[in-house]
């Protein structure tokens, strides 16, 4: 069991457990990297089904991670775009990088992909979103990140209405000039008085331009981007 995993167990509607780099809790500056949803395909029904229950296990975010950013077994394209945009093209020890670093994704609900009666591309509701920050104000009293990155800027459209629901102390949104054809945002939260800076790029799978992202992301986050490099 990773640390914190009884706490983290604990947390209403929590559907994956969050990769947590065995360093994380060492570092002062944390960072805490946030995806959007996970998706089930399946051509036919029985492939669907099987394929959703692979996604609802409990461990599927730390699998995924393991399989796609240490051990290589397949490719996640959002994260290699966003760590790109983030590190740069340098050379990166990714198994030190993820050892430092926690991830996970902010819808707690499958997405259904599946192409059997017809293609499908199920989206997040916003119901989705609000019960998604739910859990996320519950992640960060654990995890305690002072840099969140969010890949994909859909979360953010409810932000004030749900900290001030949740009766969190925050910032309004900032929304900067475009990068592309996307305004990144910008924001602060504290919780039990430990402050977080948060932000949201471009979904990173696909027409994403990681040096296109980069000074932004060194402006919001520099520090614990330069700390990060030394680490890797």
């Amino acid at each position: 069991m990773i640390q914190n995993d009884s706490e983290l167990n604990n947390i209403p509607n929590l559907s994956w457990l969050p990769w947590i780099g065995t360093e994380y809790f060492k570092n002062n500056n944390r960072l805490l990297i946030i995806g959007e949803s996970q998706y089930a395909q399946g051509e036919t029904a029985s492939a669907y089904k099987e394929d959703l229950a692979r996604v609802n296990e409990i461990d599927f975010t730390r699998n995924a991670v393991l399989q796609t950013q240490i051990q290589n077994h397949y490719k996640h394209p959002a994260l290699d775009n966003f760590l790109k945009a983030l590190l740069g093209n340098a050379p990166t020890n990714k198994e030190k990088l993820w050892k430092n670093i926690a991830f996970y994704n902010f819808v707690q609900r499958v997405m259904d992909y599946s192409s059997f009666d017809s293609k499908k591309t199920e989206q997040p509701t916003i119901t989705d979103f609000d019960g998604g920050w739910k859990v996320f104000v519950d992640i960060v009293k654990i995890l305690k990140p002072t840099d969140c990155i969010f890949i994909g800027v859909s979360a953010a459209m409810p932000f004030e209405r749900m900290m001030d629901q949740l009766n969190i102390k925050r910032s309004n949104r900032i929304a900067h000039d475009k990068i592309g054809n996307t305004n990144p945002i910008s924001a602060s939260i504290e919780i039990e008085s430990h402050s977080t800076n948060i932000s949201f790029v471009r979904h990173s799978s696909a027409y994403f331009s990681p040096e296109e992202w980069r000074s932004f992301l060194e402006k919001q986050h520099g520090n614990i981007i330069h700390e990060l490099k030394a680490k890797i």
